[in-house]
């Protein structure tokens, strides 16, 4: 959370959120999980703060994990149905949009941050190399081309082929 060890929190309960998870079958599922609250005492202001400690796969309010939209945005192509690559049997989201909008809103960030840049940057000043990435013509081709950008470039940088998207967002808060 960016703040001192020696700050201590005070944990003070939990609320209830639903998240969207992909199954080994590429079928979607939703399962309830808690959300931890805590106060901390902010040194610079004085002041009581409430916060809410999300998990790294999880984006703040949003219900599909991230492991699902970086899946998402690995496959889907330009004028593609999403339900081409996921499967929904019990019916959770009613129509795509549900899907779409998170990645939209992450595909934005990712252009105005620049987070491929920065994980690559990061890379340069700890390799003294830069990331190379060899498959840009496919980029141009998927539906979230910026964010499949990151998802390349973060498995450059992490090594892992899979749930690079959470690791980006434990180091650049995406």
């Amino acid at each position: 959370m960016g703040i001192s060890d020696s700050v201590r929190l005070k944990l003070n309960g939990t609320f209830e959120r639903e998240l969207y998870l992909l199954d080994e079958n590429n079928c979607m599922y939703s399962v309830k999980y808690s959300i931890q609250t805590a106060l901390w005492l902010n040194d610079k202001t004085g002041k009581w703060q409430y916060v809410s400690i999300f998990p790294d796969f999880i984006k703040r309010y949003v219900k599909p994990c991230l492991h699902l939209l970086e899946y998402i945005s690995c496959h889907l192509r330009k004028g593609e149905n999403i339900y081409r690559y996921i499967d929904d049997p019990k019916e959770i989201i009613d129509c795509e949009d549900r899907l779409i909008k998170p990645l939209n809103r992450i595909e934005k960030d990712c252009l105005k941050y620049n987070y491929s840049g920065l994980l690559n940057s990061k890379y340069t000043d700890i390799y003294n190399r830069p990331l190379v990435i060899s498959n840009k013509e496919s980029i141009i081709q998927m539906q979230f081309d910026v964010m499949y950008l990151l998802v390349l470039t973060a498995r450059l940088f992490f090594g892992k082929h899979n749930g690079v998207i959470s690791f980006a967002n434990e180091k650049l808060l995406i």
